[in-house]
């Protein structure tokens, strides 16, 4: 191994040609993919993941970030996922932490999950390292997709325009995620799940790797809107310490580095210099009873919305067993199907946030009763596996007049917006 001097300057001899500069290298893309994906997170990675097991089709998946993901999702494991050797991490116990009390919970047939997205990718990547039909491509943004035109070789086809020159597809598929809607229609709610996760690694261990805090809402002044502080203690001198705001306002100002700070100081007493911060993830989840309408400006693919659920920000999971819909209907040339929650569940979301909209200084009592009940019950309601009577059960346990309230708003609303549609 040679170390040039980079103090001593060369010139080239008599007749030497000096080379240019090398430019960026472009990526080559196929002409044509029976399914182009466009999104490398969650949705895609399982879509193609699921389309490579199914058959012989030609798949790209396109991720316009070029460095690393620094997202994570995290969910209760209901068996199908179908990169389960992406796990990061897992815990069988949880905890909800208020001023007034602790509630713990635990279902260890059904373990809370973390997986990183780089962690994510590379499993993917993996798994489909020795199938040529499959391909991820990471760096190449997606800048439009349309239908072809009438006088090309398949008009049926549709044109994903990247930087990186255009794909002919039979297939595409909008996989890029939620985005926050600035507003809603009359007689629906709208709340932003803002947050700010920090990597946090210590000096000494503080860290209970046991348990899971889900939310914390200890040392905060009442008022305003509903925040907390969510813990993934994943060694006992690594965590994700993540401050979260639930928000009608999506420009309100809060500084979540702050409350991060405070708390790491407040709950494990370290001193400024015992922590720092290693990674960071950020972003906005809508939460809203509002059906998400498809992008106008991609009407030529077929659009992966609604897994997140409206009243937890949660998405992993539904994400997950939707992509094995999403896949057959790919594979079978059928209009994809959008995520749609039984009635019973839509209802009761539609109720619990317009509780959080109106009674945010009583959201940290509803969340301690809510996971002071059984671990398996709990667990059931949130991952939408739960009966009539687990439902009955968990209505029962919240507070009877303000959850009476929004009830009444709830339907409210739901009879205006008939009458609007009416003729």
């Amino acid at each position: 191994m040679s170390v040039a001097d980079t103090g001593t300057t060369t010139t080239p001899g008599a007749g030497a040609r000096v080379a240019p500069a090398p430019g960026p290298v472009r990526t080559t893309l196929p002409e044509r993919v029976d399914v182009a994906v466009v999104g490398g997170g969650c949705s895609g990675l399982s879509t193609a993941v699921r389309l490579a097991a199914l058959g012989d089709r030609s798949v790209l998946v396109l991720e316009g970030r070029a460095t690393p993901d620094p997202r994570s999702w995290c969910s209760w494991d209901d068996g199908t996922d179908p990169l389960p050797e992406a796990r990061s991490a897992s815990w069988d116990r949880w905890e909800v932490r208020t001023e007034d009390g602790t509630s713990v919970g635990s279902d260890p047939d059904h373990p809370y999950v973390l997986v990183r997205a780089s962690d994510r990718s590379a499993a993917a990547a993996s798994r489909v390292a020795s199938d040529g039909r499959v391909r991820i491509v990471r760096g190449t943004p997606v800048a439009a997709v349309r239908r072809s035109d009438a006088d090309t070789t398949d008009d049926r086809d549709v044109v994903v325009h990247t930087t990186d020159g255009p794909v002919r597809a039979g297939r595409v598929l909008d996989a890029r995620g939620p985005r926050c809607p600035t507003d809603v229609p009359a007689g629906r709610v709208l709340l932003h799940q803002r947050f700010v996760g920090r990597w946090v690694t210590t000096s000494r261990p503080v860290f209970d790797t046991t348990t899971v805090t889900l939310m914390d809402f200890g040392g905060q002044e009442p008022g305003g809107p509903v925040r907390f502080v969510y813990v993934l203690p994943v060694t006992p001198t690594e965590a994700l310490v993540e401050s979260t705001l639930f928000t009608p306002d999506p420009a309100e100002a809060f500084d979540h580095e702050d409350h991060v700070a405070r708390y790491v100081s407040r709950r494990w007493g370290l001193r400024a210099d015992e922590w720092h911060v290693t990674d960071e993830e950020r972003g906005c989840i809508p939460m809203t009873d509002t059906p998400a309408p498809p992008d106008a400006r991609w009407a030529a693919a077929d659009t992966v919305t609604g897994t997140t659920r409206p009243s937890s920000g949660y998405g992993f999971a539904r994400s997950n067993r939707h992509s094995a819909v999403v896949a057959r209907h790919l594979v079978d040339g059928t209009p994809v199907p959008a995520f749609s929650d039984r009635f019973r569940t839509r209802f009761l979301d539609a109720v619990f946030l317009r509780f959080l909209r109106d009674r945010p200084e009583q959201a940290a009592e509803a969340f301690r009763r809510l996971f002071a009940l059984p671990g398996p019950l709990v667990v059931r309601f949130l991952s939408e596996r739960s009966s009539v009577a687990d439902d009955l059960r968990i209505v029962l346990a919240l507070q009877k007049r303000p959850f009476l309230a929004a009830l009444v708003r709830t339907l409210a609303d739901a009879v205006a917006r008939r009458r609007e549609v009416r003729p």
